[in-house]
């Protein structure tokens, strides 16, 4: 840190007050605020004190109200919930067999248009079956991105739905239970089945099937609980 750096980090951690009885300006820390100080002028020497410094009242349409009023909706969001934890189903551990299946089926479609180019029939074919497994896959793709489980410090969500958004959520406090099950397969994938419920439903609000990392969001729910 420069000399000016380093006076500029001690001017602002200071306060600039004058004398009432010579008007000199006394630079004290904050820490002093309703204390008694002495004057630092030589010639003077008299002692005061340091008072809180005051605000003002602004008009509504002022500016700085304007200015000020939104920067603190923005930060109340932030101290008041944040968002933790997003996670997505996925496709493979929602359909493991048939994934694996339309991955064979495109594999296979493309050998079998290369091999069969020299006749339209069989390379047509072998296209079409391509495309066939990789438009399967494209549309579980685009399910699981519009599927989604979110953990804020507050509440969880659950929102699904591509061009109508359905979503369910149970705040953190009132959460009556929580459940996560895993076959062998699911643990090794990493995917699982999460289900919660308030204490005031008899049904689970929020169930989820193949979703990754489900262990993750009970621990950040018990957490801020």
């Amino acid at each position: 840190m420069t000399v000016s750096e380093a006076h500029a980090s001690d001017a602002s951690r200071t306060l600039a007050y004058e004398c009432p009885h010579c008007g000199a300006a006394n630079t004290v820390d904050p820490a002093a605020i309703g204390e008694l100080v002495t004057c630092v002028n030589d010639d003077c020497g008299q002692v005061f004190k340091i008072d809180a410094p005051a605000g003002h009242l602004l008009r509504d349409d002022d500016p700085k109200v304007v200015e000020a009023r939104a920067n603190h909706q923005d930060t109340t969001v932030s101290q008041t919930e944040q968002e933790l934890f997003t996670a997505h189903p996925a496709i493979f551990g929602n359909h493991p067999f048939s994934f694996l299946g339309c991955v064979l089926v495109v594999i296979g479609g493309i050998v079998g248009a290369v091999m069969g180019r020299d006749e339209l029939i069989l390379m047509y074919s072998g296209l079409a079956l391509a495309a066939a497994g990789a438009l399967t896959i494209a549309y579980w793709w685009l399910q699981t991105r519009f599927r989604s489980v979110t953990v804020t410090s507050k509440r969880t969500l659950y929102t699904q739905g591509i061009f109508s958004k359905q979503t369910s959520e149970v705040q953190h406090d009132d959460v009556r239970n929580m459940q996560v099950n895993q076959s062998f397969f699911d643990r090794l994938v990493g995917v699982g089945h999460l289900a919660i419920s308030s204490s005031g439903q008899d049904d689970m609000e929020i169930d989820v099937r193949g979703l990754k990392s489900p262990q993750r969001v009970i621990d950040i729910v018990r957490e801020y609980q």
